[in-house]
């Protein structure tokens, strides 16, 4: 239901944001667009048993291989972070006052290439893309003082794997002539396959200093919903 309200939401206010770009009688996008986005991930299947969501941001380039920018060449990155711990530690008798946070980050990086069709030639066009790459699964740590200041920060476990994307969205141009600015609004789904990866509680420490990881291994196939802005150049 509350799935089913938003996506309600978002295409009311698309829709008056394609309107009132209309009204203005706007140019059409521009050959190359390089656009910033923040992202939503939703797991699946496998993933969404061990993950909740997460959130992060994207950012692409399509260079134009038809002059009208209808087929260009997408190449897209982003980070997504899905899980995050902290506790503090005392660093001992000899420095009584002396704690410090652990701060502990679950993400992925991701880095993709492939084509992108863009259709229309209005301020609003659809488009659609498939991307293969590399996503990379890590888990970091980094130990601060009371001011915010880092000591020291580690890898703690990583893994990559081959990245396949598929997604589209739309771009509604909001103004701009000689550098249109658009709206843009999208989806993909990432094929990940089988994958070795942290989450939060993989990692536990005992009171004697030692540490056990608990790495996790199954498919991290995932959704991304990104809303940004991009510009045409």
């Amino acid at each position: 239901m509350r799935r089913s309200a938003l996506f309600c939401l978002t295409g009311v206010a698309l829709a008056l944001t394609a309107q009132t770009a209309t009204a203005q009688n706007l140019v059409p996008v521009r050959r190359n667009v390089l656009g910033f986005s923040a992202a939503l991930m939703q797991p699946t299947g496998e993933f969404e048993q061990f993950v909740r969501w997460g959130g992060g941001l994207n950012m692409n380039f399509v260079a134009g291989l038809h002059r009208e920018g209808i087929l260009g060449l997408r190449v897209e990155g982003s980070v997504l972070w899905y899980g995050h711990e902290h506790y503090d530690v005392w660093m001992g008798p000899r420095l009584p006052y002396s704690y410090f946070r652990v701060n502990t980050d679950n993400f992925i990086g991701t880095l993709g290439v492939g084509p992108q069709l863009t259709l229309g030639n209005g301020p609003v066009r659809p488009y659609g893309f498939g991307l293969a790459g590399v996503s990379y699964f890590a888990t970091t740590s980094s130990l601060e003082g009371d001011y915010g200041e880092t000591w020291d920060s580690q890898l703690n476990y990583d893994d990559a794997t081959l990245g396949l994307s598929a997604g589209g969205g739309l771009l509604v141009q909001l103004g701009g002539r000689s550098h249109p600015l658009y709206l843009d609004l999208g989806a993909q789904w990432t094929y990940n396959g089988r994958t070795t990866y942290l989450r939060e509680g993989s990692m536990i420490e005992y009171p004697d200093g030692s540490m056990v990881i608990l790495p996790i291994r199954s498919e991290a196939n995932h959704w991304v919903f990104r809303l940004g802005v991009a510009v045409g150049i």
